[in-house]
């Protein structure tokens, strides 16, 4: 189903930093697809700010990780996706989690949705999708959505006050991390050191 061009269009993308960075270009991509569309990204506090600066949303919603048990906070989240009149989901998280999003909307219809939701109208039908790098994945998934370029990554809007810090000439940041329960994703931590020499 096409998607009527000024349309309200939902963005799940929740964490963590770098593949927040990484979904730069699919943002882009999909603010500049629905250019006259109120795009809304469902994310976590930490990117908030991140996510205002970048442009690319005309809102923030915070809150897209209740736990498990947070009966409210589910409820809350049930009734804001109901309410945002979306026609169009982009779920670049394509998680368990984020995929059952999709079944909140119950026992309306789910709006037109990208991702890998069981029903979904948009589903980003690659069976290997999990052994892809996350931004050739993402620019497949858009792909079978009918958004077929997407940018690389381009952070270049941001921007902070570093003045408080005593620094200058040219510098670089590193910030390394990486998720607890992902351990084979680190790299390890004396390369960070190697790197800044």
């Amino acid at each position: 189903m096409a998607l009527p061009p000024n349309d309200a269009v939902l963005v799940i993308k929740l964490g963590a930093l770098g593949d927040f960075v990484q979904a730069l270009g699919p943002f882009a991509a999909i603010r500049r697809h629905h250019a006259d569309a109120r795009v809304t990204l469902l994310t976590t506090a930490p990117y908030e700010e991140l996510a205002k600066a970048s442009g690319f949303f005309d809102d923030i919603w915070t809150g897209g990780r209740p736990g498990t048990a947070d009966i409210g906070g589910w409820l809350a989240l049930r009734s804001r996706l109901r309410s945002g009149g979306f026609g169009r989901v982009y779920d670049l998280q394509t998680s368990d989690r984020s995929s059952f999003y999709y079944r909140l909307f119950w026992p309306s219809p789910a709006p037109d949705w990208s991702g890998i939701a069981k029903g979904c109208s948009h589903p980003h039908a690659n069976p290997n999708r999990d052994f892809m790098h996350t931004m050739n994945r993402q620019a497949e998934q858009l792909s079978m959505a009918g958004i077929a370029e997407i940018p690389a990554p381009d952070p270049s809007w941001a921007e902070a006050d570093i003045s408080r810090f005593p620094l200058s000439g040219r510098f670089a940041l590193l910030a390394p991390g990486g998720a607890l329960h992902r351990p084979g994703k680190r790299w390890p931590a004396g390369n960070y050191g190697q790197l800044a020499k």
